[in-house]
């Protein structure tokens, strides 16, 4: 028995060790037009490399528009590939090896903590925030209930990570939530959140400044109603704010709670997602997260989650979930 914990231990070091050099970025942060200058300025980080992808989303009458899905690499970031070994031999010793600011490393149901760095500090979340915003949203508000993108999208902040929906867009929330999760869509982000809170207060005529302080008062009452209590949340998408702030444990107890939601476990361990809008759009989005791609140098096969997130203040971030002998771990990894 202690000779199985203890490789359970190693095997968890070296996920670590994985996904310091693989740390979560938002790999769709800016998605524009074509026809349009790509936007270098992503989450305020300076950009120096870039791939392009292509998103297609089809109308009803069969046109079809061709999206740029830039992806960008941070220039501090150097990557390096690095193998995951599911039989480990040696434990890992070097702490040079360690690049992030802040780690935590837990039992995911027991929330033991088997390795911890600063994870009581807080931190900007980045869009780690979006973990509670999907948490919240569905608490109030069934996943098949429709919404409509509207001027809310004025909102979202220069720069933000995409999903590419459009005012006038009909999405159900639990769509809405698939492109906030796997492409970390801020656009999303705050058509859920401005949604929900008139869903809930009632006041459909609420201005979207005043939807989104009362969606906000929403997802601290959730944070604390599941043992939150060093966290506070200004907004849906985890744009730096000064009064928006959490910390490596606090994120470790929503995402222990995020991935028993049915809703939300099925959408962030998806490698993609073809989608069909309820006025017939149709768009295909894929996971940031590199550990479920089976093609990206960092795949795990044991991860089954969760969510990256950059902003200039929060660095590079990532929190996942992985099963290793039918035992379930969190990994929170912040400033990489």
């Amino acid at each position: 028995m202690k000779f199985k914990i203890k490789v359970i231990c190693f095997m968890c070091c070296n996920l670590l060790l994985l996904l310091f050099v693989g740390c979560g970025r938002d790999y769709n942060e800016s998605s524009v037009e074509v026809q349009t200058t790509a936007n270098a300025e992503v989450f305020g980080i300076e950009q120096t490399t870039s791939k392009a992808t292509t998103f297609q989303i089809s109308t009803t009458e069969k046109e079809t528009t061709t999206f740029l899905n830039t992806e960008t690499t941070n220039q501090t970031t150097t990557e390096t590939t690095t193998a995951y070994e599911t039989t480990v031999t040696t434990s890992v010793t070097t702490q040079n090896s360690i690049t992030a600011t802040n780690i935590g490393l837990y039992n995911a149901q027991t929330m033991e903590c088997l390795y911890s760095q600063a994870s009581a500090n807080h931190i900007y979340p980045a869009s780690l925030t979006k973990i509670l915003t999907a948490c919240t949203a569905l608490k109030y508000v069934s996943p098949d209930t429709v919404f409509t993108v509207g001027t809310e999208q004025s909102l979202v902040p220069k720069g933000s990570s995409l999903c590419l929906i459009q005012p006038g867009h009909r999405l159900k929330l639990y769509d809405l939530l698939t492109g906030m999760l796997m492409c970390s869509g801020n656009d999303a982000a705050y058509t859920v959140a401005v949604n929900v809170a008139r869903e809930v207060s009632g006041d459909t005529n609420m201005s979207n400044s005043e939807a989104i302080t009362y969606f906000s008062e929403l997802m601290n009452s959730y944070a604390h109603s599941i043992g939150v209590v060093n966290s506070n949340f200004t907004n849906p998408d985890g744009w730096d704010d000064e009064n928006q702030y959490s910390n490596v444990y606090d994120l470790a107890i929503i995402s222990s709670h995020a991935i028993r939601i049915n809703e939300i476990r099925s959408i962030v361990s998806s490698r993609s997602k073809y989608v069909v809008f309820e006025t017939g759009e149709n768009i295909t989005w894929k996971n940031t997260n590199a550990l479920l791609q089976p093609e990206s140098k960092n795949y795990l096969p044991q991860a089954i989650g969760l969510k990256t997130g950059t902003t200039a203040n929060a660095g590079n971030c990532l929190i996942a979930v992985v099963s290793i002998d039918s035992v379930e771990y969190i990994a929170v990894v912040i400033g990489c």
